[in-house]
């Protein structure tokens, strides 16, 4: 016998949103995904879906920061060990599968909030890891090295990576490329500098 709505508890059902609104943004994408796809794929009635979530895109920045909660659930206990570096390029490639939903996100900056602060959110994890990896290395008060920089461009880089068009390498090649490009010239400096 099936369960009522009173009887599924609150986290379970917004549980079984996220999981139905991630599955349709992946095969269909965010404009293609209706907010009755949503509720009919979850088995939840149209209207009840506004009592967990405000609208289309509070369920798409909730989609977006469960799936950089669980990369960074894994990348805490497969890479524990691993160095910064190994873990931001793990990261971004486990990743890559969602890169149409990230260009999505890029479509409702202007319009949501929600969104923006999902957005921000995946921003701050690489940018959290470059610093550590630059203050694992030494680099971050390195001569020769401009932190704030090399931070900016590795931004740069993945959200250039983002946009579709058939020249662009994977974003974590990119920045794995940049990072071991930035050791290697800071290994060089101090190098001269003996």
């Amino acid at each position: 016998m099936p369960r009522n709505r009173q009887q599924i508890p609150r986290e379970e059902r917004t549980g079984d949103l996220l999981a139905a609104a991630t599955e349709l943004f992946l095969q269909k994408g965010y404009a293609k995904t209706t907010m009755a796809d949503i509720s009919s794929a979850a088995g939840v009635a149209r209207g009840n879906v506004y009592w967990y979530f405000d609208s289309k895109d509070h369920i798409f920045a909730a989609v977006m920061n469960r799936l950089l909660s669980r990369e960074i659930r894994i990348l805490n206990e497969e890479q524990a060990g691993a160095d910064p570096l190994s873990r931001l390029v793990r990261g971004l490639s486990d990743m890559r599968y969602s890169r149409p939903l990230h260009q999505a996100m890029h479509d409702r900056l202007p319009h949501s909030e929600a969104v923006r602060e999902a957005h921000d959110t995946f921003l701050n994890w690489i940018v959290g890891l470059v610093d550590e990896l630059m203050a694992e290395r030494g680099l971050d008060h390195a001569p020769g090295v401009d932190a704030a920089l090399v931070r900016d461009v590795a931004l740069a880089v993945f959200e250039g990576a983002n946009v579709p068009n058939d020249r662009n390498r994977p974003a974590h090649e990119m920045i794995r490329f940049l990072m071991e490009s930035v050791m290697a010239r800071s290994a060089g400096a101090k190098g001269r500098e003996r």
